[in-house]
């Protein structure tokens, strides 16, 4: 630093410290500490190789190489935040500030109402009598029943070959996933449906598979199943694409036919989850300016039951405008006048202006457009929340630009699944075999020797792949991730959702001046972390 007398201008006492500070020598620089010898990375390693199946010479080339094939132990430690916090979290998928939103929209089903197992009972045993009475499928039948441990959600039905499978978010083919029946099919058997690629084309999805990505499918996915192992082991010859349509059918006669719906509004009790906070929390959002809307696909008089059971009967006045029958995704897409219930139940003929949704009378039908134009509730303003990520949420962010938050049940499940020690050691003996597998590329070591270690570690990394699932579900895993893939359900989650979380009570207990804020996840492997 050239230190020069201050100018004259520099007159103040305060100016002059300054100067006299900048001037101040620099003492030399310190000489530099000795760093602590770093602890050796295979502090680890006995809790990596105990259980494993690698060959002992490869056991014995990890544990000479281990400082150079595997990375610090506090980068193969699972970090995880305090369990209560993060199952009462919302995570955010892209940055939206509540303050900016004014206007709050529900759908009824898996969102405002959560449904014990019982209603799946109910949906399968429904179905499962129509099959048998209407359409004269063998008695057999009659001793199934559903199984929760089986499905889960996003899976696919391929009509052609009538199996069950899990797809990856490149719609790539989960092999370990696939099911005919309640049988797990080998590998060799996967490769001969579909070929070495194991890849579906979005073609074939559309024209060939059900797609089984709401709650409500779980019951259908069990019922396909289970229709399917019927007929193998009756040695009845089928077309798995007519049993799938017997199925739909059932099931759409369950939901259609009012069976389901005169079941559940006779007996809330039996089929509803209680939510003790849910009205007061919607209070406190009307409270802070938010405008509420609930929009169902539901008839009023089903949704009325739930309400009044979960609210009390002066539900309606918590929210400022109710739509039923909406029949999404065809909502959003359609040009069609709302049409009004009247007091005394019956729907008038006349259309619904603004004087309808001034008085907060129940709306039928409807569209996107239409609700725009009574309400003038537009683009972000808007948060819709649900649980169906095409039915619900997808055709708003597309259509009409609204912020969207998924409710996915699942998510309490997996997360508390995650603070296992189980899990922890899956999850660390994974990253470690992980890293060996790119390290070891880099070591000088015979061609042979390096070929044979590497496919040890490969078929390693495969074995705990394969146990890791079972912890979520024993057929077929997790509804987020397969190995290092995530699904085809959790790409749609994070294509369609602005924010997802485990149950609405989440979201709501947040401020509504909150912000909320995407945690950067790395997109390809080249961006920084």
């Amino acid at each position: 630093l050239n230190c020069r007398p201050p100018p004259s201008r520099l007159r103040s006492a305060a100016a002059q410290r300054l100067m006299r500070a900048l001037c101040r020598p620099i003492p030399p620089l310190a000489a530099p500490r000795a760093r602590p010898p770093r602890r050796l990375a295979h502090e680890l390693l006995p809790r990596i190789l105990q259980g494993s199946v690698l060959p002992p010479r490869v056991q014995d080339l990890i544990t000479t190489h281990a400082e150079s094939l595997l990375p610090p132990p506090a980068a193969l430690r699972v970090k995880l935040p305090e369990l209560g916090a993060r199952l009462d979290r919302v995570f955010c998928n892209r940055e939206l500030r509540m303050n900016d939103v004014k206007v709050i929209g529900f759908d009824y089903d898996y969102t405002l109402v959560s449904y014990k197992w019982a209603l799946q009972d109910l949906v399968y045993e429904r179905a499962k009598n129509y099959l048998l009475q209407r359409l004269r499928y063998p008695p057999s039948l009659g001793e199934c029943s559903f199984d929760r441990s089986f499905p889960i959600r996003g899976l696919v039905f391929d009509r052609r070959h009538g199996v069950l499978m899990k797809l990856s978010y490149s719609l790539a083919i989960h092999a370990d996933t696939v099911h005919l029946g309640r049988r797990r099919l080998q590998h060799d058997e996967v490769i001969e449906l579909y070929g070495d690629g194991l890849h579906v084309p979005m073609g074939e999805i559309s024209e060939h598979m059900i797609i089984l990505n709401d709650l409500f499918s779980l019951s259908e996915a069990c019922l396909l199943a289970d229709v399917v192992q019927l007929a193998i082991d009756a040695d009845i010859p089928f077309d798995p694409a007519a049993l799938a349509a017997d199925v739909s059918s059932a099931i759409s006669w369950v939901h259609l036919s009012g069976a389901l719906h005169d079941t559940v509004a006779a007996d809330p009790n039996q089929y509803l989850e209680p939510s003790p906070r849910l009205g007061e929390m919607l209070e406190q959002a009307r409270l802070s300016g938010k405008k509420l809307f609930l929009m169902t696909n539901s008839s009023f008089a089903f949704a009325d039951a739930g309400m009044r059971f979960l609210l009390g009967g002066q539900w309606q006045s918590l929210f400022d405008v109710v739509v039923t029958l909406a029949q999404k995704p065809a909502f959003y897409r359609r040009d069609s006048a709302f049409r009004v219930m009247s007091q005394h139940g019956f729907v008038k003929w006349s259309q619904a202006e603004h004087a309808d949704v001034a008085k907060g009378r129940v709306l039928v039908g409807g569209s996107l457009r239409e609700l725009a134009r009574l309400t003038g509730w537009t683009g972000r303003q808007v948060l819709y929340v649900g649980d169906h990520l095409m039915a619900d949420l997808a055709e708003p962010r597309r259509q009409a630009g609204w912020a969207t938050a998924a409710i996915v049940r699942e998510l309490e499940e997996e997360l508390l699944i995650q603070t296992t020690e189980q899990y922890k050691d899956y999850h660390t003996r994974a990253l470690a075999v992980s890293s060996m597998l790119r390290r070891l590329q880099s070591l000088d070591l015979p061609e042979e020797e390096r070929d044979a270690a590497l496919d040890a570690l490969e078929a390693e990394r495969h074995r705990i792949r394969c146990c890791a699932p079972g912890l979520y579900n024993s057929s077929f895993g997790s509804v987020f991730r397969h190995n290092a893939d995530s699904t085809a359900y959790a790409f749609a989650l994070k294509q369609h959702v602005d924010l997802y979380t485990s149950r609405l009570e989440n979201l709501l207990a947040y401020s509504p001046h909150h912000r909320f804020y995407a945690t950067r996840c790395k997109i390809l492997p080249h961006d920084p972390d």
